[in-house]
């Protein structure tokens, strides 16, 4: 059997010219490298919007639930049902559990309620109510003193009702420049302000 090439007969500069020419003409591999040049910018982007999108999902869950015992506050049951008891967190922790449930019947939250702190103000008007600020951003972490006030309301008070949680995300570099927790949590807070209903107070019910 007899094989022969022509590529022994070719000058080595042809040959030269010829790879270096099929390697600037072949497309192999360019979708890939177009890929991975936008891949990373898209993934990006789509986990700042899914993420977005939790937050916001669990803030308007925080909200909800924010409502739900804050009425119990609006209209005097929750001070009627707890006359005599003023140690603040104990008071809290019941209002919390309007909110979460208890460690064997848990309501159903997006958000940690281990994390949860809440905050009941009285103001002597509308205008000068004072929302309280949850986070220090100069030590990423929560503000000392805040989740231990609470303050019984009269009937007729107005009320500052503040709660806030730690809100861990995956991507917290995507977060960069924005107020936060130093271990990377973003700060959910929901704040409502209201006059409390004249609920009776005749029996001696009530703060």
């Amino acid at each position: 059997m007899y094989c022969h090439s022509n590529i022994a007969d070719r000058p080595l500069s042809s040959i030269k010219n010829s790879a270096i020419s099929r390697f600037s003409q072949t497309e192999d591999g360019a979708t890939a490298v177009e890929f991975a040049l936008v891949a990373l910018p898209f993934l990006s982007l789509l986990a700042v919007i899914l993420q977005t999108t939790l937050m916001v999902w669990a803030t308007c869950n925080l909200d909800d639930a924010l409502q739900r015992a804050g009425r119990t506050i609006y209209t005097g049951q929750f001070q009627t049902a707890n006359t005599g008891q003023t140690d603040a967190s104990t008071l809290l922790s019941k209002i919390k559990t309007a909110m979460c449930g208890t460690s064997t019947s848990r309501v159903a939250t997006v958000f940690d309620c281990n994390t949860l702190k809440l905050s009941v103000a009285l103001s002597n008007s509308f205008a000068n109510g004072t929302v309280p600020t949850p986070l220090d951003t100069k030590t990423g972490d929560w503000t000392k003193g805040f989740g231990t006030n609470y303050a019984c309301a009269q009937p007729g008070a107005i009320v500052v009702f503040t709660a806030a949680v730690k809100y861990r995300v995956a991507f917290s570099f995507l977060y960069a420049g924005l107020p936060g927790f130093s271990d990377g949590a973003r700060l959910l807070q929901s704040t409502a302000v209201f006059r409390t209903e004249p609920y009776d107070t005749s029996s001696g019910q009530g703060c």
